[in-house]
Parts: C-alpha cells; structure tokens; sequence
C-alpha cells in the first residue's frame, strides 16, 4: 500500500490538489490499482493504462473500504512507515484485519535515488532558471529594501521565466540573520556594508531546483571576503573528490576539512548536501556520520557554509549529479564575487 503523495506521483503520474493531503492510494495486488475519490476521477482515469487500474470511490473517507477488498485474502500487507499518521495506521490495521502489516521503508525513495536522463534535465531545467531569475534580481537589489519584497520579487522573476512555482520558500536573509541557515524570510531590512543570502528554487513539471547565493551590499570587509572564497573553495574541492561510488561522508570531509584547516570548522554548521529531485530533500545525504554512496544518476547540492552570529554567514550552493564517473554541475557556479555598491 503506497500512500506517500509523492511516491504516488513518481509512479502513475497522479497529483492531488496538495502533497500534504490523502487524496489518493496505491495498492500493488500485485498489479497496480490507483484508488481515488470522485473528485479526481477526470484526473485519474486519463492515467488509465494496461499498467494500471483505476477505481473510483465516492469520498476519500471510502478509499480504506476498497483497500479491504482488493486485499482481502493477503496474509501479509506492507506500507511506509514514514507516511502514516498513528490514526491512519489504527485504520489500516482495522480494515486489514485478517492480514499481518509489514512497515517498509524507503522502497519507492531507493527507485528514486536514480534519476532517468528525462528526470535530471528537468532538474537542470528548474536549476537553470534559478540562476538566471537570480542574474535578474541582482540589478533590482539595493539598501533598504525588506527581506519579503526581495523574496517575492524573486520568485515572481522565476515564475515569469518558465517555473510552475517555487521549490519552497525563498529564503532572504540580511546582515546578522544569514547566520540562521535555515532562517525564515522577515521584514528586517537590508543595509550597506552587510551580506544578504539568498536560498531559493523554482520547481518545474513536479521537479525541484534548490541555488544558494550569498552577496554583498556596500563594501565587504576583507575578513568577509576572505570567508566568502574559503567557502567558495570548499565547494570546489568537495565537487572535485566525486566519482561514481564515491562515500558521500568522504566529499562531506573534503569540505570540512578545508574548514578545519583555517580553523573554523566548528562554524560549518550541517551536511554538505542532499539529494533532490521531486522533493527538495531527499536520498542521498552527503553528512559526516552518513553511510550513503553517490552514483551514476544522482542528483544532488553540494552547499558549504560558515555562520558567525555576530556579523551573519556565507553559504554557496549548487546541484551535481555524476556522468561518465564524473561530477556535472548542473547550470553553473557563481565563480566571482558579488557585490552591490
């Protein structure tokens, strides 16, 4: 029983109103059967196939009372672990009565690990619109401005650039809050003489871009600078460590360890990067502690950064994925520096 939205769509195509919401259930009998209410039987039954069955019900809350019949006589039923609510479970597991649930986990996330040529040009595609929405909004970006006016301006440039929205929420962050590597945009004010990072992505035909770019507003000093191409160098020697099968801890270590030979390793605050594609984080997970190999068809950031709460933070980001052996960056990297006077 296949119930993450996202999985659901990786497999038949289908897409509710919202990847939070329950709106339709995949069930593998071992054929598979897409179950959808009334509301999406337009959507649904387009997605019909010799692969794949469709049902029908009249309400979401009947979507478990056909489960029960396709699976009635089966002894022993998996579904993801990482999906259900408790709530959701107790209902699975009353109307499964007579078969034994079996949590998996990470059986459709594996799949997705390796992305189709088709799936990493829309990645790029996403991508290359980030960075060129961002090309736009540099000249638009002075003193004064709030974080939120640069954010929508922004993902609006994105969307006018193709994007069918946007990856999640643009990130803007100004002086002393770029030191928060996951802050949430406010109504703080940019100022001469500070950094502004920005953390944003558009998101195409279901497919996630994710870009981070950190500038400068006035005249940088020259400690900020210096961070800036430290960072800027750890990106580059972490990209060069990968190969097809690389320990993705091992490009983590690259990075952290241009850090530590500065001694500054204590302000590199997360992984190096994660995966990406139909959500924004996903396998694999380049981190110290992590057991994750990078292969062929991957895709994902490689994003080091260095936060000081006393003046804010530098993080450059981009998406790799590896062919021929080789790392490709997707787009291109930001390779000078910027700075608005």
């Amino acid at each position: 029983v296949v119930t993450n939205p996202t999985n659901i769509f990786y497999l038949t195509g289908f897409s509710g109103l919202s990847p939070k919401e329950r709106e339709a259930i995949l069930v593998l009998t071992p054929s598979p059967v897409l179950i959808a209410p009334k509301l999406y039987q337009t959507e649904a039954l387009k997605l019909a196939s010799k692969d794949l069955r469709i049902e029908i019900v009249e309400e979401r809350d009947k979507l478990n009372e056909l489960i029960g019949k396709l699976l009635k006589s089966a002894k022993r039923v998996g579904f993801e672990e990482t999906s259900l609510t408790y709530a959701e479970f107790a209902q699975l597991k009353k109307t499964l009565k007579g078969s034994k649930l079996i949590p998996v986990k990470n059986l459709v996330e594996n799949l997705r690990l390796y992305k189709t040529e088709a799936e990493i040009a829309k990645i790029e595609k996403a991508q290359i619109i980030s960075q060129k929405a961002f090309e736009k909004l540099i000249p638009t970006i002075k003193a004064g401005q709030t974080e939120a006016e640069i954010a929508q301006r922004l993902e609006k440039i994105m969307k006018k650039l193709g994007a069918d929205g946007v990856s999640f929420e643009t990130i803007a962050a100004s002086g002393k809050n770029a030191a928060l590597p996951h802050y949430l945009t406010g109504r703080d004010k940019t100022k001469n003489n500070e950094v502004l990072l920005l953390d944003f992505g558009a998101k195409l035909k279901g497919y996630a871009a994710d870009i981070t770019r950190t500038i400068f507003i006035g005249t940088p000093k020259d400690e900020h600078l210096n961070i800036y191409n430290l960072v800027k160098k750890a990106q580059k020697e972490a990209i060069n460590k990968i190969t097809h099968k690389t320990a993705a801890k091992g490009v983590h270590n690259a990075a952290h360890a241009v850090f530590k030979a500065e001694n500054l390793h204590m302000h590199f605050l997360h992984s190096l990067g994660h995966g990406i594609g139909l959500e924004v984080h996903e396998l694999p997970y380049l981190r110290a502690a992590g057991q994750d190999q990078l292969e062929e068809g991957m895709v994902f950031s490689v994003e080091p950064g260095l936060y000081f709460p006393q003046w804010g933070g530098i993080r450059i980001e981009d998406l790799v994925t590896i062919s021929g052996g080789k790392p490709k960056v997707l787009g291109k990297l930001q390779e000078e520096v910027i700075i608005i006077r």
